[in-house]
C-alpha cells in the first residue's frame, strides 16, 4: 500500500480564498479531515478502533453538510450567477461522501476509506477551493461589501 502522510492537509499550506468566513470553515473541515486521517493511520498500524473511525467520519460528513449548506445560502442570497454549478459540485461531493460512509458501515473496508480520502477527496478539495471557492469568495466579498 502506498504511504499516506499526516496531516492529510497541512493547515498552514491549505489554499485560501478572499473571504475569511470561508477560510475559517475550510480550517474546521481540515481539522476534522486530519482527525479522521489520524484514525485511519492508527487502524492501518493495528491500533485502530472502528467506532472511532465511524465517529470521525460522521463528524466530518456532518460538518461538510453544514459547510455546503452555508455556502449555498450565501451564494443564493447574493445571486451568484454560477450558483447551480457550484451547488452541483457540493451535491456530488456529498453523494460520494455518503456512499463512502455506507460502504464503510457495510464492509468495514479500511483501504477503501484511505483510498477515498487521499485519492479522491484530497485532490477534489484542493481543486474545488482553488477554482469554485476562489471565484465564489471574490464575488461574495464584493457583493457583501456593497
Amino acid at each position: 500500500m502506498r504511504e499516506y502522510k499526516l496531516p492529510v492537509v497541512d493547515p498552514d499550506k491549505m489554499p485560501l480564498v478572499e473571504l475569511e468566513l470561508m477560510n475559517e470553515v475550510h480550517r474546521e473541515e481540515v481539522a476534522l479531515v486530519n482527525a479522521f486521517g489520524a484514525q485511519l493511520h492508527s487502524a492501518m498500524e493495528g491500533r485502530g478502533d472502528e467506532a472511532a473511525i465511524s465517529q470521525a467520519l460522521s463528524a466530518w460528513i456532518a460538518h461538510t453538510r453544514e459547510h455546503f449548506e452555508g455556502e449555498n445560502r450565501l451564494m443564493k442570497a447574493q445571486k451568484f450567477p454560477p450558483f447551480p454549478v457550484h451547488k452541483g459540485e457540493h451535491d456530488q461531493a456529498l453523494v460520494q461522501l455518503n456512499r463512502v460512509e455506507q460502504a464503510w458501515r457495510d464492509d468495514r473496508d479500511l483501504s477503501a476509506l484511505v483510498n477515498y480520502l487521499y485519492e479522491v477527496w484530497l485532490p477534489w478539495f484542493d481543486t474545488h477551493v482553488k477554482t469554485m471557492d476562489t471565484v465564489t469568495a471574490g464575488f461574495l466579498k464584493r457583493t457583501m461589501a456593497s
